[in-house]
């Protein structure tokens, strides 16, 4: 059967995103290579003619997140845009629902557990997350304070089991994260 132009790579970046949303909402390591092909509609040995293993996998959807969070960074024009980022990434939302949520506080841990590849991956794509939100803030180093803060409050905030803690570690980070920003004068 052939298939039309375009259909292998439509089927590995569904793969990426299928995958991807499971991984984020279930873990990385919790699920298998059938579990991974099955929610982006194929079967296992499909999976293996699109990549070698689920490590190759990883690297892939840290890629591909991290493409999508930087092009969101480069999108906001003004320090309204960028607060407003801010709140949203550090909402009871973005908790709930890691599945459409950020990669970093889902699978940078796992990330740690890959291969050099992979880790290395990880790091090109986030030093190029950091110095686009670097140009909107105009400092680098604040840039990464508060992009490592966020990720920290959302992983913390996620392994609560009330409410009221989770809230309270959103509302602490989005006040710290702020007067970092306010502080930076913002670009």
């Amino acid at each position: 059967m052939r298939y039309p132009p375009g259909h292998r790579a439509e089927t590995r970046a569904r793969l990426v995103r299928e995958g991807g949303a499971l991984a984020k909402r279930e873990g990385f390591a919790r699920s298998g290579v059938d579990d991974l092909a099955r929610v982006a509609g194929m079967t296992s040995g499909a999976f293996y003619r699109h990549f070698a293993g689920k490590d190759e996998l990883l690297a892939a959807i840290v890629e591909a997140e991290l493409a999508t969070t930087r092009a969101r960074f480069a999108a906001i024009e003004t320090n309204e845009q960028l607060l407003f980022a801010l709140d949203a990434y550090l909402s009871m939302t973005h908790v709930r629902n890691p599945e459409i949520g950020c990669v970093l506080p889902t699978l940078a841990a796992e990330v740690g557990r890959g291969s050099a590849e992979t880790r290395g991956a990880f790091e090109r794509a986030l030093a190029e997350v950091t110095d686009v939100l670097a140009e909107k803030i105009g400092d680098r180093a604040v840039a990464s304070a508060v992009l490592t803060q966020c990720v920290g409050a959302v992983m913390i905030a996620r392994g609560l089991e009330s409410e009221a803690a989770r809230r309270a570690v959103l509302a602490s980070a989005r006040k710290s994260a702020r007067a970092l920003l306010l502080a930076g004068n913002l670009a």
